[in-house]
């Protein structure tokens, strides 16, 4: 992400889980995904932690969750939130994750790839980071034309963000070395799942 997003998201940080209300369904995503006791995940853009308490709910004290964002207001936020919920929070950017090769069995993306300023950069660094036959999410609540739609008509550096289609992340997803496992990107849901080899 560039300074500009680190920027636009800590403004939006204080108001971000009001705005951005959580949803019992995110629980479900996160099964349907595989998460289960004990695993290692990395949830990438996490914010103030809409689906951080869920994963740490599921991984229990044996996994662990490290929520990911640019934004340090944004953890901030979310650590005041969740202050009895284990999990570590960690201010870096997806194009240079300060973690070592093969830390975890499964990262999570959700509602946070459009503003990645460089795509393939980042799904590579998620591979480096994930163990082999680890597993890749990248999920929104949202078609990406809707999303791209939405966007398009806010103010500010988001305005220029962009969802790729299931055709335009296909060969990014090739080129950094995952292979396709579950492609979705209908109304009310983009669902892109893939795995390291």
């Amino acid at each position: 992400m560039s300074r500009a997003h680190r920027e636009y998201f800590n403004k939006l940080a204080e108001e971000w889980h009001t705005e951005m209300p959580d949803d019992p369904s995110f629980r479900d995503y996160l099964i349907r995904f595989g998460v289960s006791s004990g695993d290692r995940v990395l949830d990438i853009g996490a914010g103030t932690g809409r689906m951080t308490k869920y994963l740490a709910e599921i991984v229990g004290k044996e996994g662990l969750v490290v929520a990911e964002d640019i934004a340090e207001q944004m953890l901030f936020e979310g650590k005041k939130l969740l202050d009895r919920t284990p999990q570590e929070w960690v201010c870096d950017d997806v194009l240079a994750l300060a973690f070592k090769d093969g830390s975890f069995d499964r990262v999570l993306c959700f509602s946070a790839f459009p503003h990645f300023t460089s795509p393939l950069s980042a799904l590579r660094e998620m591979k480096r980071i994930l163990r082999k036959e680890g597993k890749l999410l990248i999920l929104h609540t949202d078609s990406s034309t809707r999303l791209n739609e939405f966007h398009a008509s806010q103010e500010g550096v988001v305005c220029t963000d962009v969802l790729p289609s299931i055709n335009e992340i296909r060969p990014l997803l090739n080129q950094a070395g995952f292979v396709e496992e579950e492609f979705v990107d209908k109304e009310n849901l983009y669902w892109i799942q893939a795995r390291r080899l």
